[in-house]
Order: structure tokens, then sequence, then C-alpha cells
């Protein structure tokens, strides 16, 4: 297996002065984004924000992320204190419990030094911008951010009708006494094994993806069915979640079959350690996580990694948001 490494490492002096910063932002993160992003906004300038990152975050936008598409990072800034919770409402005890928002305040502001803007869907932690890849009891043995079990080969919001273009991760507690791998596939590598045969048959419309596990579980939001579509979409890679997604002939799915197995065959892997964010393009890269050998349970169970998903504009989305939340989808 292909591992991925760091594109850019904070030092220790960096990292100690940005989370000082970020710890004195006053705005909460879930009850007042706006206000939030707006006080991450004035850190521009700030000498405790390092040049070098400033200007790495710009060149990172640069690249052609159908064949570049990983940003990752070392050493970011997290919150030192982490309180744990329980696996009934892991949601519910972190507004409780979570104090200091160092974490969320560096995912606000690497969006804003990338020029992206964060999304939040109605159907994931009702709404909220950050969000958790934290274990939860009643959703342990499905395929969703929540499970203990193997997460699968898929895109964010596979057939969803607002789909984020990069999805950025922040490692808060890892599980290193468990064998934990999250799994990439860069799209464009699984494609370059098919046929053309198979090619034109995975770009037609003989495919269908129920939504995601965490979307249809939310009482608030009735998605109905969703749309059957064409695995292989120019400019947008691919909608495919293995497992979920079925062909809707034998031929069809014959050839989607084959591209599972190509994305199996080219995958890279990482083992995040806390302070690691990865950040990557939603429409350039499937990914997965992959539990291996377990040896503390309880130790899974507090894996926390924090979450975000961003879009090159929030307009462009306008039609789908709530009345009363913008930048929040109805979905």
């Amino acid at each position: 297996m292909k591992f991925i490494d760091y594109d850019y490492v904070f030092t220790e002096a960096e990292v100690t002065a940005l989370r000082g910063a970020l710890l004195e932002v006053t705005a909460h993160p879930y009850s007042g984004f706006d206000a939030f992003m707006d006080e991450l906004a004035m850190l521009r300038g700030d000498h405790r924000l390092p040049t070098r990152f400033v200007d790495f975050c710009e060149a990172s936008m640069l690249r052609d992320f159908a064949e570049e598409p990983f940003v990752v990072i070392g050493n970011a800034p997290i919150d030192l204190d982490l309180p744990t919770f329980s696996s009934s409402d892991p949601v519910g005890e972190k507004y409780r419990l979570k104090k200091t928002f160092a974490s969320e305040g560096f995912l606000g502001l690497y969006a804003l030094l990338t020029g992206t803007e964060i999304i939040g869907h109605l159907s994931v932690n009702d709404g909220d911008f950050f969000h958790d890849i934290y274990p939860k009891e009643s959703m342990y043995d499905t395929q969703s951010q929540k499970t203990l079990k193997t997460l699968k080969f898929h895109r964010d919001f596979t057939n969803h009708f607002v789909c984020p273009d990069f999805v950025n991760t922040l490692t808060l507690r890892d599980t290193p006494q468990n064998e934990v791998y999250s799994t990439f596939t860069i799209t464009k590598q699984a494609m370059r094994d098919l046929s053309d045969k198979d090619l034109e048959i995975l770009s037609a419309p003989r495919f269908y993806t129920p939504f995601d596990d965490v979307s249809t579980t939310n009482e608030k939001v009735k998605l109905g069915r969703a749309k059957d579509h064409p695995v292989l979409i120019e400019e947008q890679g691919a909608k495919v979640f293995e497992g979920r997604t079925h062909g809707l002939d034998e031929e069809a799915q014959a050839a989607l079959d084959r591209f599972v197995e190509a994305l199996h065959r080219n995958k890279q892997v990482r083992i995040s350690r806390p302070g690691d964010s990865v950040t990557f393009s939603n429409h350039h890269v499937i990914h997965g996580r992959e539990v291996h050998e377990i040896k503390d349970i309880d130790s899974l169970k507090q894996r926390w990694l924090l979450k975000t998903h961003n879009v090159h504009s929030l307009q462009a989305f306008e039609e789908f948001f709530l009345d009363d939340r913008f930048g929040v989808v109805n979905g």
C-alpha cells in the first residue's frame, strides 16, 4: 500500500502561537457561526499566523486537483482539553462539555485562507458547519462516519443534490492501539484500469444509490427516493458508494464491480495522528476507512475527527438553503 505523506508541518513555535490566537476568538462556532468566522477573518495579518502557512494555503489551491487531490498538514493546532463522550449521544455531549474551540478555529481559518466556504446539511448534526467523525452506538453497524466498523469506499453525499467540493478532516484523538486506516483512491487512476466499454457504461444513468445512512436516519429530513445516475460524471468524478451503489442491469453491475476492484488496486492510506489535517477533492477522490485488528475497543469508541464540507461558492447552492439559515442545505 502507498502511504500519503505531509505537504506542510507546523513547527512547535508556530502551532503554539496560532493555537493561542484561535483561543482568543470569543464567538461560538455552533451557536454563532457567522460571528465566529468574522473573528477568524480578523486574524489575517496577525503575527501569530505564520506567513509561510498563508502562502502554502494560497498555492495549494492552484494545483490540478484531478492529479493532486490531497492536502495534508501535520501538527495543526487542536484543543488541548478534549472531553470524552458516551456512545449514546456524543453530539449532545459535545455541546455541553467542549469548552474551547481551537480545532474549529483552525478548520474555519483554513477555509478562509483557501478561499473556500463551509457548507452544512440539515441531515448532518442538524446543520452544524463543524461535525464529528465519532462513533455512535445506534449507528455502530451503519455505513456512516459514526460506525465502529469498516466504512467502504464512497464519495461524501454520493447521490445527494448538493455535493461538497472538498472534505476537510482534523484528527483530535486517534486510536494507536488499533489498526485503523483512512483509505483513498484518485478516481482518474482507477479509471485508467478500465476498458473504453466499461467507461461508456459507467457514464450512463444505469445506476442507483440510496441516500446515505446519516441522512435517512434523520427524522427531520424527508428526502424521498434518490435519482438514478451515472457513476462517472465529467468534472465531478465518481458517484459511487461501495456496496450501496448498484447497477440497474447485469452489464452495468459487472462494469461497476470492475470499477470497485480498480479502486482497491489503486488505494492509498493514511494513519491519522492528532493534529493531522487532511483535505481532499470530493470530486476526484473516493475514500473510506478500514478497521482491521482491534486491541482496545474503548479507544476505538473514542476516536474523534472534526470535519467540514467546503465548496468554492455558497451562492451556487443558494436555492437549496433553509430560509433562515444561509449555508445550510435543506436536506
